[in-house]
């Protein structure tokens, strides 16, 4: 059985992945555990477990995916859980972040840092980001408006907000949680960084839209990784 880890930012990129997952690949084939971790520095860091991997005979690949609470965790718990996943025969280790609320001009400083002294030797330890937020990539999935609402498309949106989901390029808006925010409320609606706003906008995304005419880059290396990690 393959083994891949991911550890991201928060709850927005724990379901969203989730669900790309399942409706993107085997999911039969396919089994994902998620879990959320607290604490770090000066205190221990724990883990608990949000929805156990449902393995069957028919699994090939498990998925392991890590609310970290936030960016700044990634890397440790990464570090912390390194060696207990390479001894569990996980293939690779995968961080997922925003780049907001670092300066897009700071990305290559970001990245440095994610990668300053990270050991490279069994498990290859690799970092997504998503430009300037995960939202853009919800926000490029621009069919998914309609079914938000059916007064909602990416002409109203660019009659009232002047950028268009549909031709604009969304990893160049500086502020895409905003964004989605704005766009929805043209309709008297709203998202949230919270379990039921995250999780409408996850559903009502065209996942065979979204693999097939991917345009932002990040989600792009998402995929690439998702790919290989498959064959």
């Amino acid at each position: 059985m393959k083994r891949i880890a991911f550890f991201v930012e928060g709850l927005t990129e724990q379901l969203f992945l989730i669900k790309f997952i399942e409706e993107a690949y085997a999911k039969s084939r396919i089994a994902i555990a998620s879990i959320k971790g607290s604490g770090g520095n000066k205190t221990g860091i724990s883990f608990t477990t949000i929805t156990a991997a449902s393995i069957t005979a028919q699994t090939s690949y498990y998925i392991l995916i890590v609310d970290c609470g936030g960016d700044a965790n990634i890397k440790s718990y990464i570090l912390d859980q390194r060696l207990s996943l390479i001894s569990a025969a996980y293939s690779k280790i995968i961080g997922l972040r925003d780049v907001y609320p670092i300066a897009r001009a700071d990305i290559h400083k970001l990245t440095t840092g994610l990668y300053f002294q990270l050991p490279q030797t069994s498990v290859r330890i690799d970092f997504i980001l998503s430009t300037m937020e995960v939202e853009a990539w919800f926000l490029s999935e621009h069919t998914h408006f309609n079914r938000i609402d059916s007064k909602l498309s990416p002409s109203v949106i660019h009659a009232n907000l002047a950028f268009s989901p549909e031709t604009d390029d969304m990893e160049l808006r500086d502020t895409p949680a905003e964004d989605l925010h704005n766009s929805y409320r043209i309709v008297g609606k709203a998202y949230k960084k919270d379990n039921f706003y995250i999780q409408r906008t996850v559903n009502a995304i065209d996942y065979t839209e979204l693999y097939f005419n991917t345009k932002p880059p990040s989600l792009i290396q998402l995929k690439t990784e998702l790919d290989s990690f498959f064959i």
